[in-house]
């Protein structure tokens, strides 16, 4: 649903179907942005970030969580781990698009919590 929506909000998007898929893509087309989800096939979120940001080649891309997960212990680890920002479920389309553009433009510090 969110690749659908974004992609008509402008968005070029790639999707996969696992977080291995993810990694491969993102090693291959280095994105300007990730947005994964913390629980994922064959790889949790937190697992796929720390993966990413081992690598040289992806360790710059900025990545975002959406999760079902909205504690705040959730919201903060996410924020200490490294993502570039956090989206809890339900999240409207447009929320996401307004949240990555702005993560897109405020380079890998902005945060955005919502």
């Amino acid at each position: 649903m969110y690749a659908l929506a974004l992609s008509a909000m402008g968005f070029d998007v790639v999707a996969a179907q696992d977080g291995t898929e993810a990694f491969r893509r993102a090693w291959e087309i280095h994105p300007d942005v990730i947005v994964a989800d913390l629980p994922m096939p064959n790889c949790d979120g937190w697992r796929f970030l720390h993966d990413l940001k081992e690598n040289p080649r992806t360790r710059d891309v900025p990545v975002v969580a959406l999760s079902g997960y909205v504690q705040q212990s959730a919201r903060e680890s996410a924020d200490q781990n490294g993502f570039a920002a956090f989206f809890a479920k339900p999240c409207l389309p447009d929320e996401l698009a307004a949240g990555l553009r702005e993560v897109l433009g405020g380079g890998a510090h902005a945060h955005v919590d919502r």
